[in-house]
């Protein structure tokens, strides 16, 4: 659908509708939900599509990101308000004032190296609403997990850009714990700069318990690692074996394993504390209708995703930067994956599309050694990180955790998430240049 219009006129279309709905989600403080649906019908019939197809590319796009992330979000409202209303995030925020920012680094790293980008930050969900400085730790939140989803292995990205390019994982590793490291430490500077908010406990939130605030932390604990196990699973020289024993490594992170898994643990720990929690009105219930706004709104962002990525709009436009000079090395594959993500939204897409595009231009580009590949690897890893905005759900959780508005929030967030991979791609033209 839309084949006679020229890709640089899809790309203006999708301007224009991404400055409207900034200015309808800020100025007059319209439904994000709404605002991107709105967006999604203007833009598919804009750029050449029918109303009725456009619905159809939608629909399909809700489903799956509400299937991939949004159980992931609701797993984490359940264990953040379970955790207030009984006592453990209070406990915890009396303990981990030192942890602070470089606290959150490490956990959203880690928490980075899952399937997505949205579930990592879903499963952070109760530490950052937690926090006393909302903003800073949920900025902090955000950059980490771009930084190991992105350079990190075994993030999903990454796994499929070596598979793609012929990259050795283990020189990979070597060589992301660099680059993430500079990206991190950037993260932390940004996040330092950001103004405070420091969050007052609600009245509803229970005095500190010692036994909640342990089953709080498990929980977040045993989600993390389900979703980095899944991770592990995807490693093509399958480490952790394979057959069956594989599928149901990568099984673990499924949102349904996530929800069982957080809150059975945390319920168990807490024993009595939590035994009013599953009724309708109850704790879990609470949390499950807190986060409807948010979680309707990351299921639009994915339906906007789909009708972008099936104009052909991305593919079509990173294409034109294939021909930029040799010279460049591991700007040209940061380009491509750049473009490809900002324009249709989906990182791992992003990723795919772009390491496809690059692998017959490794020679040319010098990159065809084993460091190479693996630099090249990182580098879309890094490219796909760097800007998320309107048309990604990422960006409005990450808005949404942080408690910006949406101007500020691609303020802090876009040019700040472009700021670190820039950080990236100048550490792997370093690498680049000694390797």
């Amino acid at each position: 659908m839309g084949g006679v219009f020229l890709p640089e006129m899809k790309a203006f279309y999708l301007l224009v509708v991404m400055v409207l709905a900034v200015i309808a989600a800020e100025k007059y403080r319209a439904m994000p939900f709404l605002v991107l649906v709105l967006a999604t019908g203007i833009y598919g019939v804009a750029q050449g599509g029918s109303l009725p197809w456009t619905g159809k590319e939608f629909n399909t796009g809700f489903g799956q990101t509400m299937a991939a992330a949004g159980l992931a979000l609701v797993a984490g409202a359940m264990v953040a308000r379970l955790g207030a209303a009984s006592g453990g995030v209070a406990w915890w925020r009396r303990r981990a004032t030192r942890l602070g920012l470089p606290g959150m680094a490490v956990l959203g790293a880690l928490a980075g190296l899952g399937g997505t980008q949205l579930g990592a930050l879903a499963v952070l969900s109760p530490v950052v609403q937690g926090a006393r400085s909302r903003a800073r730790i949920g900025l902090m939140a955000c950059f980490a997990v771009n930084a190991g989803h992105g350079c990190l292995v075994p993030s999903p990205i990454l796994i499929a850009a070596l598979a793609i390019l012929g990259g050795d994982w283990r020189q990979a590793l070597l060589f992301g714990l660099l680059v993430a490291g500079a990206q991190l430490a950037v993260g932390l500077v940004l996040a330092r700069r950001c103004y405070d908010i420091e969050t007052t406990p609600k009245d509803e939130e229970a005095p500190p318990s010692g036994r909640a605030g342990l089953g709080l932390g498990l929980a977040i604990v045993v989600m993390i690692g389900l979703i980095i196990g899944q991770s592990l699973g995807q490693i093509p020289t399958e480490p952790l074996g394979g057959g069956t024993i594989r599928e149901n490594y990568l099984g673990l992170g499924r949102p349904m394993i996530l929800i069982l898994g957080g809150l059975g643990v945390a319920l168990l720990v807490m024993g009595q504390l939590g035994r009013h929690a599953l009724s309708d009105d109850g704790w879990v219930g609470q949390g499950a209708r807190s986060c409807a706004g948010i979680l309707l709104a990351l299921g639009a962002a994915g339906g906007f995703q789909m009708v972008l990525h099936n104009n052909g709009m991305a593919d079509m436009l990173a294409e034109r930067l294939l021909d930029l000079p040799p010279g460049l090395g591991v700007a040209v594959p940061f380009a491509v994956a750049l473009v490809n993500r900002a324009l249709q939204g989906s990182p791992l897409t992003a990723a795919i599309t772009a390491a496809g595009m690059i692998q017959p231009l490794l020679l040319p580009l010098g990159l065809d050694g084993t460091p190479g590949r693996a630099l090249a690897a990182l580098a879309v890893g890094a490219g796909v990180t760097a800007l998320p905005h309107v048309n990604d759900g990422y960006f409005w959780l990450s808005s949404h955790l942080a408690g910006l508005r949406p101007l500020e929030g691609l303020r802090r967030i876009t040019l700040g998430s472009l700021l670190q991979a820039l950080a990236g791609l100048a550490t792997l033209s370093l690498l680049a240049a000694i390797s």
